[in-house]
């Protein structure tokens, strides 16, 4: 018997504000490039259950083509493989009231042999294939404490499907708002598996409970996810072995080493951009960030900015990060910090308007609070 584990597609995210040519924002045809990879390698594997641990999509709220293109796959997907899905709604699904339902819904409507959990802790049974599948969606852990969690000794296998922050994953200190989930309340060991979503690495827990991972660069910092392989898991019940199986779609993330410019005039400095980008024999199609620290602060604002802004043209999102040497901060007679060159404003301008910030948050209000920031600290 095998299960096919996936978690965090985050369907419908978006950065960067670059646009394909069909009109979708690049980083969003990703995700569905990613999620197409996926359900292509999952019916040729042909399993006996999907489940998928949260975080379906990016938004509880997604756009129209979102939506849209996930029902267009997962209905192209039907015609190949009848296999039934189970899945179950994480934080990024997260709903303000009952009433404004959620948008996970409608795959239960529409696709065939979907079964969605949205808010409260439910067991699912496949009577056919022996199993009872305990989901514990994002709106289900206020009620974790309370709940029994334990496996259905009427059934061959029990699995565990959550969405949330396992506190025995000492990896996920600090890691995004997902809710802690106790060894003790879930009792892990009791499992033939546990499927966790929300932390986008794949990281075994156990030898019967992992998280698969996400299957694109979607987390708020994508350096730290640089070097990640994104996909999902295959586990099979009867040998009890867990395989990763990895994606060639997702978008390439390059961050370079840092480089020491302690000892480099502005032309040096110039000169080492110009090497490292010239490595890159992609870079129209790849995000990169370089890093720059012990940076002069005559050197700073002598640096080619119009040859970065090319750059920035070009790749798909490119970031430089300059740190100052021995910055230190100096008041004006109004006791206001002395603000930084006025380049260097417009440079964060165009990071801002490049970047799409969550709902809520309003652009005018975060640029005057980042040059703030940028006043007192370094980075750009």
């Amino acid at each position: 018997m095998k299960l096919v584990h996936l978690a965090d597609l985050h369907l419908g995210y978006r950065a960067y504000n670059r646009l394909s040519p069909e009109g979708l924002n690049v980083r969003e045809k990703d995700v569905i490039k990613a999620f197409k990879e996926s359900l292509d390698k999952i019916s040729e594997l042909n399993p006996d259950i999907i489940v998928m641990a949260g975080d379906i999509f990016h938004k509880p709220r997604p756009s129209n083509s979102s939506i849209y293109l996930a029902i267009k796959l997962l209905q192209a997907f039907r015609q190949k493989c009848s296999t039934p899905i189970i899945m179950i709604s994480g934080n990024h699904e997260a709903v303000k009231s009952v009433e404004s339902g959620n948008v996970l819904s409608i795959f239960e409507t529409v696709i065939p042999n979907v079964r969605v959990i949205n808010d409260n802790i439910q067991e699912v049974i496949v009577d056919n294939l022996n199993i009872s599948v305990l989901c514990v969606p994002h709106g289900g852990l206020s009620d974790i404490e309370k709940a029994v969690l334990k496996p259905n000794k009427d059934y061959k296998y029990n699995i565990m499907v959550i969405h949330g922050t396992y506190e025995n994953c000492p990896e996920l200190a600090g890691y995004g708002n997902g809710a802690l989930i106790k060894d003790s309340v879930i009792n892990q060991s009791d499992w033939d598996y546990v499927a966790f979503g929300h932390y986008h690495k794949f990281t075994e827990l156990a030898p019967n409970a992992y998280y698969s991972g996400a299957i694109e660069r979607t987390t708020t910092n994508i350096w730290q996810e640089a070097d990640d392989k994104k996909g999902f898991i295959v586990y099979d019940f009867d040998k009890r072995e867990c395989r990763h199986v990895s994606l060639s779609s997702p978008r390439k993330v390059i961050d370079i080493k840092k480089i020491n410019a302690k000892e480099l005039t502005a032309v040096d400095i110039n000169q080492k951009i110009d090497e490292e980008i010239s490595k890159i024999t992609d870079l129209d199609k790849s995000i990169v960030r370089i890093t720059i620290e012990n940076v002069d602060p005559v050197a700073m604002r002598e640096i080619d900015y119009k040859k970065i802004r090319e750059i920035k043209k070009t790749a798909v999102h490119f970031r430089l990060n300059l740190i100052k040497r021995d910055f230190s901060v100096s008041q004006d007679e109004n006791d206001q910090s002395i603000q930084c060159k006025k380049g260097l404003f417009e440079y964060l301008d165009e990071e801002i308007s490049e970047f799409e910030l969550s709902q809520g948050i309003d652009k005018d209000k975060f640029s005057k609070l980042a040059k703030e920031y940028l006043a007192v600290v370094t980075e750009v």
